[in-house]
C-alpha cells in the first residue's frame, strides 16, 4: 500500500522528476552582472511567549534588469528559470540542495520596476535542536551555553551594497558582536551599513535558560529525562491500575467471574502499558545517550537505527495480542504479520537490504524485491499494532459486559479490515506529506537528471547526484523512518484502553451488591454510591483520561509526575469540600440522619410528585403577591401549610424505618432540591453514563474550535500539512477532545451525589475548579518561563461551558416525565429553576464575560510552532 502511494504520488504529484538539463555550469548566477544590487537583510529572534526561539529572516534585494536572470525573475514559481534565478540570490551556485528547518510563510513579493527588479523573501526557523541551522542568508550555531549568529550570504552577493544588515537577538541582547555595529536598531537590534565579504558579521547571544534547554531537547542529557519522564508517567498510571485492584480485592474477599476478569484486566492492562512505553520510549534514551543523531554528515549511518522499529513494533502489538488473550485464529494472523515485519529487521542482509545505502540516492537503484520487503515489513507492522488495539479494546469492553452482544466473539475479520483501512488511510496522508515537504526543503532546486556534471570556474568536471536522485532517496528514507515514526505517534494514543479498563470495572462493580437488608430499590442510595477502590480510580482517570499531559516546561517532560498528582489532589479536595455540602448528605436535625439514607430509589416517583405540587403552590403565590389569581377562595396559610407538608414523605412497605419526623427533608432543602440531588437515574453507573452523553453531544462544537487552534491555527497548520500524520492528527484531536469532555461529564454524573450545589450548574462548578488549578498553576509556570500558554484558557472555559450544559441537561432529564406538558425545554428548566426574567439577565451577562475573556485571551495568543516545535520529524 505504500508503494502504491509512491507510486501514484509520483504520477499525480511529482511529474518533474525526470527534467533533464544535461550539462550545468556552476557559474549560471552571472555574478559580474550583479554589480550595482542593493540589499537589506535583517534577522530577528523570538524568544517572547514561546517554547522554542523564533528565528525570522527578511532578506530585500533590488537587482539591475541588466542581470542576465532579471526577467526571469517574472516568471512562473514552477518553471525553470525562475528556479534558477531564485536560487541564484537564496542558495548560490549549486544546482541542488535541501533545507528542512526552513520554512516560508508565504512565497516571495517580486516587484518589477523601471530598470530593477526587486525580490522580498521571508523565511523563518525554529531554534528546537543543537545544531547549525539555516535560515536566509543566516547560520545560527546552536550550542550549549550560548549561540553564534553569522551573516553568510551566497557568494553571489559580494557585489551587493547592503543598505542595512540589522541583528535583533531579542531579550537580553548580544554580548558580542564583530564587526563594530554601525548604529542600534530598537530595544536591542545591532545594524551594520558596511559589509565586507571577507569578513562577515558575527553575533553572540546568551538567550534565558529555557531557551537554551528547549533547543537541546533532542541532545543528551535532555533527551533522556525527556523520554524518561514519559516512561514514569505510564509507570505512574500502571501503578494507580494496580493499586484500585489491590483494594477492590481487600474489600471484596470474594468476587464473581466478571470482578475477577476486570480485577485482573486492570493489574494487566498496567503492565502491558508499561511494556509498550519501554518499546516506544527506551530506543530513544539509548540512541540520545549514545549520541546519535548529532553529526549531520553521518544521517545516512543513522538509518541503520530505523530497521529496529519494525521488530519493536511488532513486538509491541504482540504485546498488545497477550493482553488482549487473542484466539487461535487471531494468533496466526498475528504470527504472520510478526514475521512479515521483524524478519527484514532482524536479518535485513537475507533480502538485499542495507539501510544506510537505501536512504542515499544512487544511480542503479534497489532490486525490486527490497523495496517490497521494506514497504511489507512497514505495512505489516502498522497492521498488527492498530490490530492488537482493537483486539485489546474488544477484551476490554466484552469483560466489563460493555457490548451489545456480551458472547460474541472477537470480529476478526472486520478488524483486519478496519485496521488494513485505517493503515491504508495513514500510508496516503504519509505519502502527501512527504511529498508537500519534500517540495518545501528542496526548494528552488533545479528539476535535472539524477545525474549531471558541474563545469566549475577552473574548468574541471564533477560528476553530481541530481534532484531526481535525491527525491527517490528521500522517498525511500520516509518509507524506513515510517514505522519509527507510526510507533511512536500510536502508544501516545494507548489512554483511551486506559480509559477503557476504568470503564470496563467501574461497570463491573456498579453491579455488585454488598448489602442485602433490603430490596435493591429500597436501600438508601449513599449505600450504593462507589466505593474506596471506585473513588480512587475515579481519581485516577481525572489526570490519565481528563486532564492528560500536563506541564511540560523547556520542551522536557521531566515535571510530568508531579502533575500527575496534582490534578489528583485537586479533584480530591473539591471532592472532600463538596460532600459535606452535597443536599443528600445533609442531615435531617441536630445529629440527625443523613438526608441520603434516607431517600431510596423507589422514593422518586414519591418525590417526583411532590416536587411538582412544591412548584405549582410556589407559582400560585407569586400571583397571590402580584394580584393575579384566579381563584378568590385560595388563601395564603393553605399553600403555605401544603408547602411544609410536602417536606414530609413516606417510603411505603419496605422502606426505611423510623417515625415521620425522620423523613422530613433537612432545613432549607426543598422537595424539588431532592429529586435533582438524585439525578435522573438511580444508580451512580446510570448517572455517570447519562452524564457522559449529553457531554459529548454539547462538546462537538468546542472540540472543534480546539482542534482548530492546536492544528489549523497559524504556523501549527505547517505541523498539519507537512507532518506525516499531521491530518490523522486532527482527526484524532477532535475524537479525543470529545472522549474527554465525555469522561470528565461521566466524572460529573458518577460523583453527582457527592458534588455540592442544588442545580446542576452548580455541581459542574467543583470539576470545573480542579480543571482549572492544576492548569492555572501550569498557566502561571509558563508565564515565568515565558513559554506559549497553547489554549489553556480555552480549555478551561470549553470544560466549564460543556460541564454547566451537561449539569442543565441532567436536571431536565430528571424531570423528563413532565416534557410532554410543556412547548420546550426552556419553560420547563425556568419552572425546574424558578428563575425570572432578572435572573436570566444576569446569567446572560455573566456568561458573555466569561466567554469574552477566554475568546479574548484566545485570539491574541502567539502562534504554536509546527508539529510541536519547528521539526516535522517530531
Amino acid at each position: 500500500m505504500l508503494l502504491c502511494g509512491v507510486l501514484v504520488g509520483q504520477v499525480l504529484l511529482w511529474p518533474t522528476v525526470g527534467r533533464a538539463e544535461g550539462l550545468t555550469s556552476a557559474a549560471d548566477c552571472a555574478e559580474r552582472e550583479f554589480k550595482g544590487a542593493t540589499g537589506h537583510a535583517r534577522v530577528t529572534f523570538d524568544h517572547e511567549g514561546r517554547t522554542y526561539t523564533k528565528v525570522t529572516s527578511d532578506l530585500t534585494v533590488t537587482v539591475p534588469m541588466s542581470w542576465t536572470h532579471a526577467d526571469k525573475l517574472l516568471f512562473g514559481p514552477r518553471s525553470e528559470g525562475y528556479l534558477l534565478a531564485m536560487r541564484c540570490l537564496v542558495r548560490g551556485d549549486l544546482p541542488f540542495g535541501t533545507r528542512w528547518e526552513e520554512w516560508r510563510p508565504y512565497e516571495p513579493v517580486v516587484t518589477p520596476g523601471a530598470t530593477t527588479v526587486t525580490v522580498e523573501i521571508r523565511t523563518y526557523a525554529w531554534v528546537d535542536e543543537r545544531r547549525e541551522l539555516l535560515v536566509g542568508p543566516w547560520t545560527v550555531d546552536v550550542r550549549s551555553a550560548w549561540w553564534e549568529v553569522r551573516f553568510t550570504p551566497p557568494k553571489i552577493f559580494d557585489a551587493v551594497r547592503w543598505q542595512d544588515v540589522v541583528v535583533d537577538p531579542g531579550r537580553p541582547g548580544a554580548f558580542r558582536a564583530t564587526p563594530r555595529p554601525t548604529r542600534g536598531d530598537g530595544a536591542h537590534g545591532l545594524a551594520w551599513t558596511s559589509v565586507v565579504p571577507g569578513r562577515p558579521i558575527t553575533v553572540g547571544i546568551e538567550p534565558s535558560w529555557p531557551r537554551r534547554w528547549s533547543a537541546q531537547d533532542d541532545n543528551a542529557p535532555f533527551g533522556v529525562v525527556d523520554a524518561a519522564g514519559y516512561l514514569l508517567w505510564d509507570l505512574l498510571v500502571a501503578g494507580a491500575l494496580w493499586r484500585g485492584a489491590v483494594l477492590y480485592r481487600r474489600r471484596h474477599r470474594t468476587l464473581d467471574p466478571v470482578e475477577r476478569r476486570v480485577t485482573a484486566n486492570l493489574s494487566k492492562w498496567g503492565a502491558a502499558l508499561f511494556c509498550l512505553s519501554l518499546l516506544a520510549n527506551t530506543d530513544r534514551v539509548v540512541y540520545v545517550a549514545a549520541g546519535v543523531f548529532e553529526d549531520p554528515e553521518e544521517w545516512a549511518q543513522h538509518a541503520r537505527f530505523a530497521v529496529h522499529a519494525w521488530w519493536l513494533t511488532a513486538l509491541a502489538g504482540v504485546v498488545l495480542l497477550l493482553f488482549a488473550g487473542a484466539g487461535r485464529r487471531v494468533r496466526v494472523v498475528g504470527i504472520v504479520l510478526a514475521a512479515v515485519a521483524a524478519v527484514p529487521g532482524v536479518l535485513p542482509g537475507a533480502v538485499g537490504l542495507h539501510a544506510p545505502t537505501f536512504v542515499r540516492p544512487e544511480v542503479d537503484g534497489h532490486a525490486w524485491y527490497t523495496m517490497a520487503t521494506v514497504a511489507a515489513a512497514a505495512v505489516a507492522s502498522f497492521t498488527l499494532l492498530v490490530l492488537g488495539t482493537w483486539a485489546a479494546a474488544w477484551r476490554l469492553l466484552h469483560d466489563g459486559r460493555l457490548l451489545r452482544d456480551p458472547g460474541a466473539d472477537f470480529p476478526l475479520r472486520r478488524a483486519l479490515a478496519l485496521s488494513a483501512g485505517g493503515v491504508l488511510v495513514i500510508c496516503v496522508c504519509q505519502a502527501v506529506a512527504k511529498e508537500r515537504d519534500w517540495l518545501r526543503g528542496s526548494w528552488p532546486s533545479a528539476f535535472v537528471n539524477p545525474t549531471y556534471v558541474v563545469r566549475w570556474p577552473d574548468g574541471t568536471l564533477t560528476r553530481q547526484v541530481g534532484y531526481g536522485a535525491w527525491h527517490r532517496a528521500e522517498l525511500r528514507s520516509g518509507l524506513v523512518w515510517s514505522v519509527d515514526q507510526f510507533q511512536d505517534w500510536w502508544t501516545g494514543k494507548l489512554w483511551i484502553l486506559t480509559a477503557l479498563a476504568l470503564l470496563a470495572f467501574l461497570h463491573a462493580a456498579s453491579r455488585r451488591r454488598t448489602d442485602f437488608s433490603a430490596p435493591a430499590e429500597r436501600l438508601p442510595v449513599l449505600r450504593g454510591e462507589p466505593g474506596s477502590a471506585e473513588r480512587w480510580l475515579l481519581l485516577v482517570s481525572f489526570p490519565a483520561v481528563v486532564v492528560l499531559f500536563l506541564g511540560i516546561y523547556a520542551a522536557n517532560s521531566a515535571p510530568t509526575l508531579l502533575w500527575f498528582f496534582l490534578d489528583v489532589a485537586a479533584l480530591a479536595v473539591c471532592l472532600r469540600w463538596g460532600a459535606g455540602q452535597a443536599v443528600l448528605h445533609r442531615r435531617v436535625g441536630v445529629g440527625g440522619p443523613r438526608l441520603g439514607d434516607l431517600v431510596t430509589p423507589a422514593d422518586r416517583a414519591v418525590l417526583l410528585t411532590a416536587a411538582r405540587t412544591h412548584r405549582e403552590n410556589l407559582a400560585k403565590l407569586r400571583r397571590l403577591e402580584h394580584g393575579q389569581s384566579d381563584d378568590a377562595a385560595v388563601r395564603r396559610e393553605d399553600i403555605e401549610t401544603e408547602l411544609g407538608n410536602l417536606r414530609r414523605w413516606t417510603s411505603g412497605p419496605g422502606g426505611p424505618g423510623g417515625a415521620v419526623q425522620g423523613r422530613e427533608l433537612p432545613p432549607g432543602v426543598t422537595v424539588v432540591d431532592a429529586v435533582l440531588a438524585l439525578g435522573p437515574q438511580d444508580t451512580w453507573w446510570g448517572n455517570g453514563v447519562r452524564a457522559a452523553r449529553y457531554a459529548a453531544l454539547v462538546s462537538t462544537p468546542f472540540a472543534g474550535l480546539l482542534t482548530w487552534a492546536q492544528t489549523l491555527r497559524g504556523d501549527a497548520l505547517n505541523g498539519t500539512l507537512y507532518d506525516p500524520f499531521g491530518f490523522p492528527d486532527v482527526v484524532w484531536s477532535a475524537a479525543s477532545w470529545v472522549f474527554a469532555f465525555a469522561s470528565a461529564g461521566f466524572l460529573l454524573g458518577a460523583l453527582w451525589r457527592r458534588l455540592p450545589g442544588r442545580r446542576g450548574p452548580v455541581k459542574a462548578l467543583p470539576l470545573a475548579v480542579a480543571y482549572a488549578a492544576p492548569v492555572g498553576l501550569f498557566a502561571v509556570g509558563n508565564h515565568l518561563l515565558g513559554e506559549e500558554q497553547d489554549v489553556l484558557a480555552l480549555a478551561s472555559a470549553a470544560v466549564l461551558f460543556v460541564l454547566t450544559l451537561t449539569g442543565l441537561a441532567m436536571d431536565l432529564d430528571t424531570f423528563r416525565a413532565e416534557r410532554a406538558f410543556w412547548p420546550s425545554r426552556i419553560p420547563l428548566l425556568l419552572s425546574v429553576y424558578q428563575l425570572r426574567f432578572f435572573s436570566l439577565q444576569i446569567a446572560w451577562i455573566l456568561a458573555q464575560i466569561v466567554a469574552g475573556i477566554a475568546l479574548w485571551q484566545f485570539f491574541t495568543g502567539a502562534d504554536s510552532p509546527p508539529s510541536g516545535g519547528g521539526s516535522v520529524g517530531k
